[in-house]
């Protein structure tokens, strides 16, 4: 039996442009969320169906949530000039490029065209920046050409992206390029879960050919999208999402050492959810999963129950929530809730900050 959580709305943030991810930063009150502006109706891809980034229109922004509770806006237009803004996590262990506390997010991936009439070369990568002066700082490239590239093959549409406790990070490919209309047809590169090891980090910005012989992968013949790190024992979870080629129907996976080191998905934990998008775990162990077709966010307790988690925020496409502890809940966990909004003109999406207290 499904019982439904009546969420609390702490705030929304309106004139978002197809949010796909929101994260909280070090701060407990600050977070950061891409606007990965999309369109459908090119003839080229999928009849016209298909989704289809517009290159250069994405970019970053910043809210906060005070210590009252106040959710607001702090700068739309943190970093512009993007292709997509997907995946996006913060670095809770630095290296000798990169600050602990800096932004990472998931961006450039295919499909996308810069003219309309056909589609773009792009050149996926992991962007890491400062989120409070909006500057660039490095990025690990993942296209073609790349250190992963070499050892596995270049990503296609990186899309879900998380980062452990110590400091590896996982990118979660979706190479959804293939134009055949009702995506049937064999993906061009395996769907995969990569895991890139803290000390590899470095290297695979400098491009360096060696880099990514550390680098891991889990393949995911469902395809796969959103993926986070459990608080209780640094593992990775993941979600399959595609409408017409999951053999679980929409499933949650635990993807430890043990997977990473053979690459292949083990058992779901849960299926026949659907396609599935966002995926997060609390710190009482309650796993969540949300399905942006139905406008369902489910969430499974440890003590065995199935909620529906349900609110007035008006989310009806929830895309890559992420589970939070914003300093205004004092312990208490948050959902920061992207609306992706396809379909709707630039502006017309929204973030929304649910208080989940309990769960």
């Amino acid at each position: 039996m499904i019982e439904t959580y009546a969420a609390r709305v702490m705030g929304v943030i309106d004139g978002c442009t197809n949010p796909e991810s929101a994260e909280l930063l070090a701060d407990g009150e600050s977070f950061i969320f891409g606007n990965c502006r999309l369109a459908v109706g090119f003839d080229w891809f999928r009849a016209g169906e298909g989704l289809v980034y517009l290159a250069g229109q994405s970019f970053i922004s910043r809210g906060r949530i005070s210590p009252d509770g106040t959710v607001a806006i702090q700068e739309r237009h943190l970093i512009t000039g993007l292709s997509s803004t997907l995946g996006s996590d913060v670095l809770h262990r630095g290296t000798a490029k990169l600050p602990e506390g800096a932004a990472i997010i998931v961006t450039d991936g295919k499909p996308a065209t810069r003219d309309g009439a056909g589609p773009a070369e792009m050149a996926p990568r992991i962007l890491c920046f400062d989120p409070v002066a909006g500057r660039e700082i490095a990025s690990i490239p993942l296209g073609p050409g790349s250190p992963v590239a070499r050892r596995f093959n270049a990503l296609e549409q990186p899309n879900g992206l998380a980062c452990d406790a110590e400091g590896n990070i996982y990118v979660t490919d979706i190479p959804n390029t293939n134009p055949d209309p009702d995506g049937t047809a064999p993906p061009p590169v395996p769907p995969a879960v990569f895991r890139i090891p803290h000390g590899s980090i470095d290297a695979m910005i400098e491009g360096r050919a060696e880099s990514a012989d550390g680098v891991l992968r889990v393949e995911m013949p469902g395809y796969v999208n959103g993926v986070t790190v459990s608080p209780l024992d640094n593992v990775a979870y993941a979600v399959s999402c595609s409408p017409v080629a999951d053999p679980v129907g929409g499933g949650v996976f635990r993807l430890d050492k043990d997977s990473f080191e053979s690459g292949v998905q083990p058992p779901p934990l849960r299926s026949g959810l659907g396609p599935l998008d966002g995926v997060g775990v609390t710190r009482r162990g309650t796993l969540l999963a949300g399905n942006p077709l139905t406008g369902f966010i489910h969430a499974f307790t440890a003590d065995g129950r199935h909620l529906r988690i349900v609110s007035q925020a008006d989310v009806k496409m929830p895309a890559d929530f992420n589970v939070v502890y914003p300093n205004a809940l004092s312990g208490e966990p948050a959902l920061l809730v992207p609306d992706i909004a396809v379909g709707s003109e630039p502006g017309g999406g929204r973030v929304a900050v649910l208080e989940i207290s309990g769960l």
